[in-house]
C-alpha cells in the first residue's frame, strides 16, 4: 500500500507539472503576440499616412505682381486668397513682387525703377522681405493680401497688417532697409525676366510653371487650378470644370 500511494502522488505531481507548463507556454505566447500586433497596427497606420501624404495633389501657383498695381491688388484679393482658402492642402502659392520694374546693379548695391514709382519699389521690397521672413504659407498670404489691399503707405501698412496677424513688423522693415531687401528684390527680378514668354501684363500667373491661358486664369483662377487635378479635391467639387 505504501508503494502504491507513492506512485499515485508521483503521477499527480507529473500531471500538475505538465498542466502548469502548458499554461505558462500558452500565456507567454499570448503576451508575445500582443506588442507585435500593436506594432503592426501602428506601422499600418503610419504607412497609410505616408501614402495619403504622397497622394495629395499639388498645383504651384506663381503670382508675378506689383505691390501698387491695381490689377495685382484685385487679383490677389478676389482670386489668389480665395483659391488658397478653398484648397489649402492642394496649392502652393509663390508670390513674386517685381512686375515691370528694372534693376541696375551698382558697385554698392542695386537701383530699382518701378512702374508706379519709388513708393512701389519700397513696397515691393517690403513684400520680398515678408515672404523671406514669414514661413507659414497661410499667414504669409494673409499678410501680403492685407498689405496689397491698403499699400499706399507701405511702412505704415506693414505695421498695421503685422499687428493684425500678431507678427513683429520690425524684422521685415529692417530687412527692407539693409542689403538683404535689395538682394531679395533683385532675385525676384531675375525670376521675372527669366519667364518665357516674357511678361507683357501684370499680374502674370503660372500654374506648375505653365503661363498658357492667361485670360482664363485671370478670370477664374480656381477653375483653372482645378483643371490640373486628376482627382478633384473637395474645394473643386462644386465647380463645373473639365479635368485635363
Amino acid at each position: 500500500m505504501g508503494l502504491g500511494k507513492y506512485w499515485l502522488r508521483f503521477l499527480i505531481i507529473i500531471v500538475v507539472l505538465i498542466v502548469f507548463r502548458q499554461f505558462v507556454k500558452t500565456w507567454t505566447g499570448i503576451l508575445e503576440d500582443i506588442p507585435v500586433n500593436l506594432q503592426l497596427k501602428e506601422n499600418d497606420e503610419e504607412n497609410v499616412d505616408v501614402v495619403k501624404a504622397k497622394d495629395v495633389q499639388k498645383v504651384v501657383v506663381a503670382v508675378y505682381y506689383e505691390a501698387l498695381c491695381p490689377d495685382s491688388r484685385g487679383f490677389v484679393i478676389r482670386h489668389v486668397e480665395p483659391t488658397y482658402q478653398k484648397l489649402p492642402d492642394n496649392v502652393i502659392i509663390q508670390m513674386i513682387p517685381y512686375g515691370k520694374a528694372t534693376t541696375t546693379e551698382l558697385p554698392n548695391g542695386y537701383k530699382f525703377t518701378c512702374q508706379h514709382g519709388p513708393r512701389e519699389c519700397e513696397a515691393n521690397m517690403i513684400h520680398a522681405c515678408a515672404i523671406d521672413i514669414i514661413k507659414n504659407p497661410a499667414v504669409q498670404l494673409n499678410f501680403l493680401t492685407c498689405m496689397i489691399e491698403h499699400n499706399l503707405w507701405p511702412v505704415n501698412i506693414t505695421r498695421t497688417c503685422a499687428e493684425k496677424y500678431h507678427l513683429d513688423a520690425e524684422p521685415i522693415l529692417n530687412c527692407s532697409r539693409t542689403n538683404r531687401g535689395p538682394e531679395l528684390l533683385a532675385q525676384y527680378g531675375k525670376m521675372t525676366h527669366a519667364l518665357k514668354p516674357p511678361i507683357t501684363f501684370i499680374p502674370t500667373i503660372t500654374l506648375n510653371g505653365d503661363s498658357d491661358d492667361q485670360s482664363s486664369i485671370l478670370i477664374n483662377l480656381l477653375k483653372e487650378v482645378c483643371k490640373k487635378f486628376k482627382v478633384l479635391p473637395n474645394g473643386c467639387k462644386t465647380l463645373p470644370v473639365e479635368q485635363s
